[in-house]
């Protein structure tokens, strides 16, 4: 068995059945390795950056590692944005690299680069193994590192040589990987009690809730303390959008009276969120005289942008179940939450769909009416990657745990790739893909993939012939003095057809649920383009993000 193999062979027996990557020559002893591996599928695909965005996909949605994998330089070089993404939205990823040969390395080799110091600033760990009889070792090292504490991606370069070299006797030993735990239970209790004595408390939901599969103790501990609940920026998911606990989803476009409920509050239960700039808008949503509770996995969150009265070091699902225990029947009832009663009627009227003006050009309203009927109707899982619609999306949609993925990295295109990797999970819901044209332009190529592998991801690409987040910065920012946003676009889904897919073009509200429909029952991948005005900005009320 040489290294290639022993690679493989490892991943093999730590239950990975996705490769993505790109072919190259400091891998293609690697992919060779997977030609007679019928329980891994290796999926190549038209550039790297879409390897990292499908491993992201299928490891939110699984909660298990994505492996993707990219030859050396240039290679490598494409597959950070994924990366960076990832790391940006604790996803964790293995990233395997080609390198030179050891024996040609600082001899300035064809592509060489240092790959160890590259990957270091966007990975949990960043390795170059060089003994090829530790590649198990150091292998399977990476994988607990990605999935332990706060889950993150490892990259893991492995020079030609290293892979060619045999290995006398293949050593693999399982690894016992433990769940995190509650540490301060002390702490716990001191937080039982300050939650007991709030007046008007908030609760602020994040990705590590998801992370933790936590969503059941969440509901369980609002509900028991009558507490109002809040997701971060682009995670909905994480609590059902229609408890009627629920506040919203803050960030650009939210409803602006979610920042008054936020503010006023005495105490806040931050769980799995690291007060990012949209989650806090720009860190001005909480008071200065709010007492907070913060859990997190990640010790270095805790009290790096506010310090909490109470910081609780661990997983949110096993924190909660503590918290929960801790209050031993204790409940509260909402008519006592005097903020929340006064701030209802606001929220609801400000998550209430207008009246469609327009249906020809489609609007974001019509679009979200589609959408919402699908979410009730079918099985359906929605992916957004738009920075103009997102949210609309976020504000509007009516989502459930596990039913929406947004990336909250910042990076265009993540949508179709990752939806594929969604669906390739889960293979017997239907995935939709919610897309700007702009973002879409940046992976179409891509299609080719999705169709040659049989990955039916519908893609509704809304198209306004321009990227409308610059646009409307530009309108605020600098006056209406519009430069580098607006282009031409082709027939989307003319292009979906020359490659097999399936495609339909939609110019009027009433023809969209008819389209949606028909690209679901066609079990093809599909394009639904939908012709918007290139005018049409953000939600009522709600004023873009200045430049920063």
């Amino acid at each position: 068995m040489n290294g290639a193999q022993a690679v493989i062979e490892t991943l093999q027996r730590e239950g990975i059945k996705y490769v993505f990557g790109l072919p190259g020559t400091t891998i293609m002893h690697l992919i060779d390795a997977l030609y007679d591996k019928d329980e891994i599928r290796y999926i190549s695909v038209r550039h790297e950056q879409i390897a990292a965005f499908m491993a992201d996909g299928f490891a939110r949605s699984t909660g298990t590692i994505g492996v993707c994998m990219a030859s050396r330089g240039p290679g490598a070089a494409n597959l950070t944005i994924g990366i960076h993404n990832a790391y940006a939205e604790s996803v964790p990823i293995l990233a395997i690299i080609g390198q030179v040969s050891d024996e040609i390395y600082y001899r300035d080799a064809f592509e060489e680069m240092d790959l160890v110091k590259f990957f270091e600033p966007i990975t949990k760990w960043s390795i170059e193994i060089h003994q090829t009889p530790r590649i198990p070792e150091l292998l399977q090292r990476g994988i607990k590192t990605a999935l332990s504490g706060r889950p993150r991606p490892v990259a893991i370069s492995i020079p030609l040589d290293v892979q060619i070299s045999e290995i006398k006797e293949f050593s693999f030993r399982p690894v016992n990987r433990l769940n995190h735990r509650v540490i301060d239970v002390n702490g716990i209790k001191q937080a039982v009690e300050i939650l007991k004595d709030a007046k008007d408390p908030v609760i602020i939901a994040g990705g590590g809730v998801a992370i933790s599969n936590g969503t059941n103790e969440l509901v369980q501990l609002a509900e028991q303390l009558a507490i109002p609940v809040i997701t971060t920026w682009r995670k909905p998911n994480v609590f059902p959008n229609d408890h009627s606990l629920y506040f919203g989803n803050v960030g650009p476009g939210c409803a602006p009276v979610s920042w008054e409920l936020m503010k006023e509050a005495d105490v806040i239960l931050a769980v799995g969120m690291h007060f990012s700039e949209f989650s806090t808008n720009r860190w001005t949503a909480i008071s200065k005289k709010t007492k907070l509770i913060h859990i997190d996995m990640d010790e270095n969150e805790l009290g790096k942008i506010y310090i909490p009265e109470i910081g609780l070091l661990g997983d949110a699902k096993e924190t909660m179940k503590v918290i929960i225990d801790q209050l031993d029947g204790y409940t509260e009832k909402i008519d006592n939450r005097a903020n929340f009663n006064k701030y209802l009627p606001n929220y609801l009227e400000e998550t209430k769909l207008s009246e469609v003006t327009s249906d020809c050009p489609v609007s974001s309203i019509s679009a979200l009416e589609s959408i919402n009927r699908l979410i009730n109707e079918k099985d359906v899982i929605v992916v957004e990657d738009a920075a103009t619609f997102g949210p609309w999306l976020t504000r509007y949609g009516k989502f459930k745990p596990g039913n929406f993925y947004a990336a909250a990295g910042g990076s265009m295109g993540w949508g179709f790739p990752a939806s594929m990797g969604i669906k390739l999970a889960n293979p017997e819901r239907i995935v939709l893909n919610v897309t700007g044209d702009g973002a879409f332009w940046m992976v179409a190529q891509d299609l080719e993939t999705a169709v040659r592998e049989n990955i039916p991801v519908v893609n509704i690409v809304l198209n306004n012939f321009c990227f409308g987040n610059t646009r409307d910065r530009q309108k605020t920012a600098h006056d209406g003095r519009y430069i580098g946003i607006h282009y031409n676009n082709i027939d989307f889904a003319e292009f979906a057809r020359l490659l097999g897919a399936y495609g339909e073009r939609v110019e009027s509200a009433e023809q969209l649920d008819g389209a949606i429909n028909r690209a679901i029952a066609s079990g093809k991948p599909a394009i639904i383009d939908v012709i918007q005005d290139q005018w049409e900005g953000l939600p009522p009320g709600a004023i873009p993000a200045t430049a920063r």
